[in-house]
């Protein structure tokens, strides 16, 4: 299954993360910080005890979805597109 299947999987499971990491990233911005990586954000979920997620394998949040993630935040924030950092979509 590609990475992107498995992330479409799994974001639907757990929408959340999507609010989640929005709400991040504003408040990272709201204080004055000009960019942000994804991954980083991520960490700060995986730290938070108090995040729930479904999964199809044993990470909370897989790595893999970062850049998924990227691309959604900047489609539903376009002021965002220089400030959150983006890697490459990978397909395996």
């Amino acid at each position: 299954m590609s990475i992107e299947s498995r992330f479409r999987r799994y974001h639907s499971a757990n929408p959340h993360v999507l609010t989640d990491l929005e709400d991040l990233a504003r408040t990272w911005f709201d204080a004055g910080k000009p960019s942000v990586g994804l991954q980083f954000l991520i960490e700060i979920i995986r730290w938070n005890n108090g995040i729930t997620t479904t999964s199809e394998d044993e990470f909370k949040i897989n790595n893999d979805f970062a850049a998924h993630y990227a691309r959604m935040l900047v489609a539903r924030n376009p002021t965002w597109e220089n400030r959150i950092r983006m890697r490459a979509l990978r397909s395996a």
